[in-house]
């Protein structure tokens, strides 16, 4: 596919809802949602605290201005509809249109990581970074198995649960994910061909070497992201203070290990940078191998995987602040045990997924999204008219025969205006493909 095919939707703008505002779907929708409070806005759309009008059930409502062309939260929703079952992704509970608006409501989450370390002025102690990195590890992990990487891993895109007494972490926000693999008519698995250059995604505190480098992204470079915010939440990273990309790229690169060994605590994670260079575009990450490591630190610091986390406390005061007392939990109830936690991580992080490996990626003249469908013959069919179209033309003019409209010429315009005109109509016709195709 070409680059035009890998581009994000458009910017979308901002939308606003009145706080009260019922929002139904228009087309015989039954499910009436109350919205409560904004929770954010960014470039593809608009989020909202909504409550159910009969279940008081609440809920997050996601919302964007309709358009011709392509619609983000059409790709969102496909990527959460894959992994409705999955606890640790954000499930669907209803969508529509609105008005002109599109619209998905979907898990309430609490306040993501970057709001938290607001709240916590970023003094996180060493038992709590691991317990998040674990949870957001496992996060990436569920994406990954449902053939998808994020490209865009960052604090902000990561979520508690709004409910104070689970320990679920989700990621979201997937308006720069990419579907890396598939199955093809043989129910075998395919890996998504990698483009040299790629175009850069991502954000340059967070995104890997290859990003840097404009290669093709795979999984382990969600995991490079992710581990520079596991840097981040225990200090500074080196190159925070510059908005070079370059000066950045170069730090990661080359002063990387030498920053790691100078600090006890992050020397601790020298092996699992060891292994992240070594897992290239076609591997599948060994995600319980990162597990160990992490619980291996936990168990030295004589840590835990259950029991509150110590930013609870302030992510309810803030709550409260916001909403009143009526926000705060009446109880506490009593969370899962050390052993039961263990074992689900273990089981989550041992259960198999998509493989990997260089044998897996598709031959260049296969199309990803028509499985076994060769693109050889559309290029010989595309090339013969090509040549059908140049040889009427010579004839036309040996035999001093007048152009035809749209051709050139005085009366037609010139041939950039057409071609402009036929290149505008292929973008059209592009765009409608990216929700079916994504990124």
């Amino acid at each position: 596919m070409s680059e035009e095919d890998d581009k994000p939707d458009r910017q979308v703008e901002s939308i606003r809802l009145n706080i009260g505002e019922e929002v139904v779907e228009e087309k015989g929708g039954k499910i009436a949602w109350l919205t409560i409070r904004e929770l954010g806005r960014g470039a593809f759309g608009t989020v909202y605290h909504v409550s159910n009008k009969s279940t008081k059930q609440e809920a997050a409502l996601k919302i964007e201005k309709m358009t011709a062309g392509d619609n983000l939260l059409k790709f969102e929703r496909e990527i959460m509809v894959a992994m409705q079952h999955e606890p640790t992704a954000i499930h669907i509970y209803d969508d529509g249109i609105y008005k002109d608006y599109r619209y998905i409501v979907m898990t309430l989450c609490g306040p993501d990581l970057q709001k938290i370390a607001e709240l916590m002025n970023n003094n996180f102690n060493q038992d709590t970074i691991i317990r998040v990195c674990i949870r957001t590890l496992l996060a990436i992990k569920t994406m990954h198995e449902y053939t998808y990487i994020h490209r865009d891993l960052k604090p902000c895109n990561f979520a508690v649960d709004f409910n104070p007494n689970s320990l679920h972490v989700y990621l979201f926000d997937y308006g720069m994910a990419r579907k890396y693999a598939t199955k093809d008519s043989g129910n075998k698995w395919q890996l998504r061909r990698p483009r040299n250059p790629a175009q850069f995604r991502g954000t340059v505190r967070y995104c890997s070497l290859n990003m840097h480098k404009r290669k093709e992204l795979s999984r382990v470079d969600d995991l490079w992201s992710w581990f520079f915010m596991l840097m981040e939440m225990y200090a500074p990273l080196p190159w925070t203070s510059s908005n070079i990309p370059e000066r950045i790229e170069a730090l990661k690169e080359d002063h990387l290990n030498e920053y790691l060994s100078k600090d006890s605590f992050l020397s601790s994670f020298l092996p699992l940078v060891e292994y992240l260079n070594s897992v290239q575009y076609a591997d599948r990450p060994d995600y319980m191998k990162i597990y160990d490591i992490l619980y291996a630190k936990l168990t030295e610091i004589n840590g835990k995987l259950s029991g509150p986390m110590k930013y609870d406390v302030a992510r309810i005061n803030a709550l409260v602040a916001e909403l009143g007392e009526t926000a705060r939990p009446k109880e506490l109830s009593r969370m899962d045990d050390e052993s039961t936690i263990q074992k689900y991580l273990l089981a989550s992080f041992g259960r198999a997924g998509v493989p990997g490996g260089n044998n897996l990626i598709m031959a260049e003249l296969v199309d990803f999204f028509a499985k076994d469908v060769p693109l050889k013959k559309a290029r010989e069919e595309k090339t013969d008219d090509n040549k059908k179209q140049k040889n009427a033309k010579v004839k036309n003019k040996m035999l001093g025969k007048p152009k035809q409209p749209g051709s050139g010429g005085a009366n037609s315009g010139d041939a950039k205006t057409a071609q402009s005109k036929l290149g505008s109509k292929m973008s059209t016709h592009k765009k409608a493909k990216v929700s079916k195709r994504n990124k």
